[in-house]
């Protein structure tokens, strides 16, 4: 790995990716694609924002393993990557490359965007994702950290609405269709036979969002020595558990808003540590059972 990315930055030492790209498919079976391949979102912006997301992997998996002098090195790397980012893509007023889903998706959810520009960028996202229709326009790159994105800038009805939607196009319209697994395209029950997976990755990059912010339960450290319980809220989903058989042992998490008094149980297993996000507060939780009350607020 580390030696791919020396190759990329020895060719793009500017940190703008450029060159060198090879066969670039960009954001594959993007909504407003005529073909598969169409660059509905700038490649370059594409390939530079997935740049500095292996970098930073590679710099965290240093810090992890006690290598400094590498996690320094590929610290610095990234700060060139993110700075070209957004003399690249970003203007002044937030607007992201040429105002696509993606760009902003791969912008705000890889955190390339500046903080002071934060806020207006999600607002000029979320406003373009209602002006159609309450949908995603994204592909294969966009959709997987689409969710993630809204949610971490706030928009938790909006991830609500796309989640419930059932009109084309959404994971709901498959369900409506008959789906069993998520299709490879938005419209697989009439897309082209010859490229047309029913049970594909990339759109149904949405499960694992389910996991971490439905079910609530996203590792920080590895080996789940420290995670998140960070659920995005919504009273249309009025109840949700998980359990997930972790290294350290077993995490079960459970809410249910039936009574009118919501509050999360919490297992958090054997030399873990749980930090639970409830907007304005982030609270430390240590092994064993717990029950910890939820503010009615947080209920958009």
């Amino acid at each position: 790995m580390t030696a791919y990315l020396n190759g990329i930055m020895a060719q793009n030492p500017d940190g703008l990716w450029s060159k060198g790209r090879g066969a670039d498919l960009g954001d594959w079976l993007a909504l407003d694609a005529k073909v598969p391949g169409d660059e509905t979102t700038p490649k370059a912006l594409i390939g530079t924002a997935v740049l500095a997301r292996s970098i930073d992997q590679v710099k965290r998996m240093a810090e992890w393993t006690g290598r400094t002098a590498d996690a320094s090195k590929w610290r610095a790397r990234h700060a060139i990557v993110a700075h070209a980012f957004v003399r690249a893509f970003i203007k002044s007023d937030g607007y992201v490359g040429n105002g696509s889903h993606c760009s902003y998706i791969l912008a705000l959810g890889l955190d390339l965007v500046p903080q002071s520009l934060r806020k207006q960028a999600a607002t000029l996202l979320a406003a373009d994702i209602r002006r159609r229709g309450t949908l995603l326009s994204t592909g294969f790159l966009g959709t997987p950290m689409a969710l993630d994105a809204l949610a971490e800038v706030g928009e938790h009805k909006l991830v609500w609405d796309l989640l419930l939607r059932t009109a084309y196009s959404s994971w709901g319209y498959m369900v409506r269709h008959g789906a069993t697994t998520i299709w490879e395209r938005w419209n697989g029950d009439t897309g082209d036979v010859a490229m047309n997976s029913f049970n594909h990755y990339a759109l149904g990059a949405v499960c694992g969002f389910l996991h971490r912010r439905v079910g609530a339960i996203e590792p920080t450290q590895p080996g789940f020595a420290r995670f998140r319980i960070a659920p995005v809220l919504d009273k249309r989903n009025t109840s949700f558990a998980a359990t997930l058989d972790s290294v350290r042992g077993r995490i079960q998490v459970a809410m249910n808003l039936d009574r009118g008094s919501p509050s999360i149980r919490l297992v958090v297993p054997a030399n873990s540590v749980a930090d639970v996000h409830l907007v304005d507060e982030v609270r430390e939780v240590g092994p064993g059972a717990h029950t910890i009350p939820m503010p009615s607020h947080l209920f958009v």
